[in-house]
């Protein structure tokens, strides 16, 4: 029975763990993360292979704007090396999601 609970709790903290994290270390050792700014991002991986941007709830009226979500993609090289995928989600010029996935995988 302990190592049923032991087993349970690892498997718990690993999967909260994937779930919140937000980040992607490049091979020279920059870490990509959530909350950063768009010039930080900029700053660190350069500008992207693609941008698309979408605006959600447009409104009629000219004092409300829609909410503007953009995605960034790349192929940066990897803190664990090869190259990776990576697809950047930015709102108000806040980076808010890092998905990757290596190359040839």
């Amino acid at each position: 029975m302990r190592i049923f609970m032991l087993l349970l709790a690892g498997t718990l903290m690993a999967s909260s763990f994937s779930a919140s994290a937000c980040g992607f270390r490049l091979k020279d050792g920059k870490l990509l993360t959530c909350n950063m700014s768009r010039i930080e991002l900029l700053d660190r991986a350069g500008e992207p292979l693609s941008k698309d941007v979408e605006v959600h709830a447009i409104s009629t009226k000219p004092q409300e704007t829609g909410r503007r979500i953009e995605t960034w993609s790349y192929i940066l090289p990897g803190a664990i090396g090869g190259n990776y995928l990576v697809s950047i989600t930015l709102e108000q010029g806040k980076v808010t999601a890092i998905e990757s996935r290596q190359q040839q995988r």
